[in-house]
């Protein structure tokens, strides 16, 4: 049974526990390795990219699972979060009605990178659920801080486990998707235009609007699987902390991890952060070279496959399609 957690003292209990599971001698054999990020720049240029060099990440982590499809079936006989050491399990939140599990990550990016996962013994693919959109925007709302954000893989956009799951990171850098500037296409739905990753983005000013910015990500994520098209998606704040974005990368081309490579292209590169395992790799990065990688897994057309889609199916969730307060 998971020790409940109010949600507001989500943020207090997460830095606690997870400082003490990874600093306790008791406790450390339930992470794959301490973290310890041996190098750290931004990339020069207009973007700011932020690397850092985090060997282990790549020679110490679980491998991850090839996932071939993307409304996979959940296998349990593979691993899944209801496998895991119970003392990874830092607690239990619930959002909606609906309990979201807060696991460790064993093999972290960043201090406190967690893992939230809703209705974790439902044994629930990795196919995010309105559930899982609205514990991301609930517990950014709760956090208020600039420096934490939530991303989710979709399969075939390097999703390295098939249960539901969310990561949280506390990244102190500027981000260069939190302040870009953005084509209006109608109904809340933005487009990100000439920046290195190809995005849909979604915006939060008035947290009593969450509910049908909640309903506009899930639709999109609904259109983008029923077309066949695999994506990344990243919940941050502008840097004024003012208004929440929610920003979707879309993907011509689903991928599978083929083994855990120096660099692999997930919310977190398409996001402006860049953990790298490989010292020669980190030193030669460039942004003009993000900018091919980025190019190479998105595709050069993917705003013209994906643009119509979005504004179509969005039209009928206009700004006054939900309303009121977030579920309790």
């Amino acid at each position: 049974m998971s020790t409940p957690i109010d949600l507001p003292n989500l943020r207090a209990t997460i830095e606690s526990r997870w400082a003490e599971l990874h600093t306790n001698p008791d406790h450390r054999n339930i992470f794959r390795y301490q973290l310890a990020i041996e190098r750290e720049r931004t990339l020069p240029g207009r973007f700011g990219f932020l690397t850092q060099l985090n060997p282990k990440r790549m020679t110490e982590r679980r491998k991850p699972e090839v996932i071939r499809s993307l409304r996979p079936p959940f296998e349990p006989e593979r691993f899944h979060f209801n496998k895991v050491d119970e003392r990874e399990v830092m607690g239990e939140v619930t959002i909606g009605g609906t309990a979201v599990s807060l696991l460790i990550n064993n093999s972290p990016l960043t201090e406190f990178h967690t893992l939230l996962v809703p209705e974790r013994e439902a044994n629930l693919a990795q196919v995010l659920t309105k559930v899982g959109v609205e514990a991301a925007v609930r517990v950014m709302l709760e956090f208020k801080e600039v420096d934490y954000r939530i991303g989710f893989n979709s399969p075939g956009a390097l999703a390295s486990v098939n249960h539901l799951h969310l990561h949280l990171l506390l990244v102190k850098h500027r981000l260069y998707v939190e302040d870009a500037p953005l084509t209006p296409l109608g109904n809340n739905l933005y487009r990100l235009d000439d920046c290195p990753a190809k995005a849909y983005c979604f915006q939060l000013e008035d947290p009593s609007s969450a509910p049908n910015f909640i309903a506009l990500i899930y639709r999109a994520i609904e259109l983008l699987l029923d077309a066949g098209i695999a994506h990344n998606l990243f919940f941050t704040w502008n840097s004024g902390g003012t208004v929440l974005r929610a920003l979707v990368y879309p993907r011509s081309r689903p991928c599978e991890y083929k083994q855990v490579l120096p660099l692999n292209v997930a919310f977190c590169e398409l996001s402006g952060y860049v953990p790298l395992a490989d010292p020669a790799d980190y030193d030669s990065m460039t942004e003009r070279r993000l900018e091919e990688h980025f190019g190479q897994v998105q595709g050069a057309d993917v705003y013209r496959e994906v643009e119509p889609l979005l504004v179509e199916g969005l039209r009928d969730l206009g700004e006054g399609g939900e309303s009121g307060e977030l579920s309790k």
